[in-house]
């Protein structure tokens, strides 16, 4: 007897092709002379190569200042639309690997031949590298006004001249090294680039290791989810973000734990944490997840070795930085920041209106206790059910923290939301929602990426950020911890019900007369043990 041939999938390439379409035309604009995308370039940076020439030979360059910011928001949201369209059909199984690695490579190669975009930071990655590598100073209390006749004086964004360095010490030795060996700002902007096309392709090839162990029939919609994302491609790898060394930690610490190497995946997340902060809330849960989970008699070693080695690293790195005028190296100065787009802001500035400047920083507060009860309360569940929880769900419990970091945090910024995105294809539906949308939403919130260039056009832009966006992102934080307090409250578990790993983890025995929560999906609720 033949076998049964199964039914060929039929993949929508037209969704393909507008996702193609679309990377590829947000970064002839973003080529484009003169471009709203574009922020200060050097001399020797601005746009060149094939991209501008065709910028040029559509005559994008001889549109006026509304036209080009029209053009600049339409196709930003339509390259946004189309790669949510590519995700769904993905998710739904209608879109293999190959078809989303297509995009993928399309998409960085493209960054390849644009200019900086979006954003000035790798010139304060640059500066504060030169501050350590070329001065001799400590960047973490020194700042750029110190060494105001520097070559990159004049790059710096104006709100980050008179601040000290807000970034990992591990980060910062390398910038200190690179600034040794690149003597024009230029070099520092392709060195900075490079470093993070290189970490969002390490990304993609991780999440697809790790996926496809895990959840194959996920694996092309966690790499759509990142890999294909405008906000990661444009305004991350782009501008030459840092952030994507977040996310590739996050990501091959997974792998690490799904494969029962721990103490190799806390040296990964504590490198993560050496370069940004917010890598310290998944090392702190897998901590707590690694220790809890042993027997009471073996917790000790385990302790000394995990921690021993985050605290060992922490102080390979952080050593040549400690003083006493900042001993936190940047996480004080950086919690007193304020970004616009942050969901605090908008009851920050509400309480500003309504006390007369005197009560904005209630606000603050109150989001900030939010935030660390919340992150309390998981980090306490965890301890609590670690003896049962599957290394999946410990993954599930990162992005979570993440999201909540990004959204109930004091800064939010489109590269922000790169931190959870290789983990949305772990999380439950309303938390993979809210980390898809947080990147669509904060990748179309940027119009133009100077404000004295279209001063009107950025007025609106921050009326609409504001107003509109923000409050869609607060309504979103509420609902976030919301079901996360339903989870702890019912004992639900962190990661999507549907996912194997939660079919087939093990559930600790129940005690006499102790109520057993109902597994996801069960319609009868939780039973009560008996004897």
């Amino acid at each position: 007897m033949r076998p049964r041939r199964l039914p060929r999938v039929t993949v929508p390439w037209v969704v393909v092709a507008l996702a193609v379409l679309g990377v590829a035309a947000t970064a002839v604009v973003g080529a484009t002379p003169g471009s709203p995308y574009q922020p200060v370039l050097t001399p020797n940076g601005q746009s060149k190569g094939p991209l501008r020439e065709v910028a040029m030979w559509l005559g994008l360059n001889r549109l006026d200042g509304n036209l080009a910011l029209l053009l600049s928001t339409l196709v930003a949201i339509g390259t946004v639309v189309a790669c949510l369209l590519l995700a769904r059909e993905a998710f739904r199984g209608r879109i293999g690997v190959a078809a989303i690695a297509v995009v993928v490579v399309i998409g960085h190669v493209m960054v390849l031949f644009s200019p900086l975009l979006y954003s000035r930071d790798v010139y304060s990655y640059a500066f504060y590298g030169r501050i350590a590598g070329i001065y001799g100073g400590n960047p973490y209390v020194e700042t750029p006004l110190d060494h105001s006749g520097d070559l990159l004086w004049n790059y710096v964004g104006p709100k980050w001249v008179d601040t000290p360095a807000v970034y990992g010490p591990a980060w910062t030795r390398l910038s200190a090294e690179l600034s040794g060996v690149l003597p024009k700002p230029v070099d520092h902007v392709e060195a900075y680039r490079l470093i993070a096309v290189l970490a969002s392709l390490a990304t993609c090839v991780a999440i697809v290791w790790v996926v496809r162990a895990a959840w194959p029939a996920r694996t092309a919609f966690a790499l759509a989810v990142f890999g294909a994302n405008p906000v990661v491609v444009f305004h991350s790898v782009a501008s030459g973000h840092n952030d994507l060394l977040v996310a590739l930690s996050v990501i091959v610490g997974l792998g690490l734990v799904l494969r029962d190497r721990n103490l190799a995946a806390v040296g990964v997340l504590t490198l993560g944490a050496l370069v940004k902060a917010p890598v310290g809330l998944p090392l702190l849960l897998l901590l707590v997840w690694a220790i809890a989970r042993r027997p009471r008699q073996e917790r000790a070693r385990t302790a000394l070795t995990h921690v021993g080695l985050a605290v060992g690293l922490g102080l390979v790195f952080a050593v040549p930085y400690l003083q006493w005028s900042d001993p936190t190296l940047g996480m004080l100065e950086l919690s007193g920041h304020e970004g616009w787009l942050a969901p605090s802001a908008v009851f920050s500035r509400l309480f500003e209106v309504l006390s007369f400047g005197t009560l904005g920083w209630v606000a603050r507060v109150a989001f900030a206790a939010v935030l660390l009860v919340s992150l309390g309360a998981l980090v306490r569940e965890v301890a609590r059910r670690a003896p049962a929880m599957p290394p999946a769900e410990i993954g599930a419990a990162w992005g979570w923290s993440l999201l909540l970091l990004a959204l109930l945090g004091p800064v939010l910024l489109p590269w922000y939301a790169v931190w959870a995105l290789p983990l949305a294809w772990l999380l439950p539906r309303l938390a993979r929602s809210m980390a898809i949308a947080t990147g669509a939403m904060l990748a179309v919130t940027l119009w133009s990426a100077e404000p004295l260039r279209f001063p009107g056009a950025f007025g609106l832009n921050l009326f609409v950020g504001r107003w509109i966006v923000t409050p869609a992102l607060l309504a979103m934080a509420l609902a976030l911890v919301g079901d996360l307090r339903s989870r702890l409250d019912v004992g639900f578990s962190f990661e999507d019900e549907s996912s194997p790993s939660s079919l087939l983890a093990p559930l600790p025995l129940p005690q006499q007369g102790e109520r057993v929560p109902a597994a996801a999906g069960d319609e009868g609720g939780g039973h009560t043990a008996r004897a």
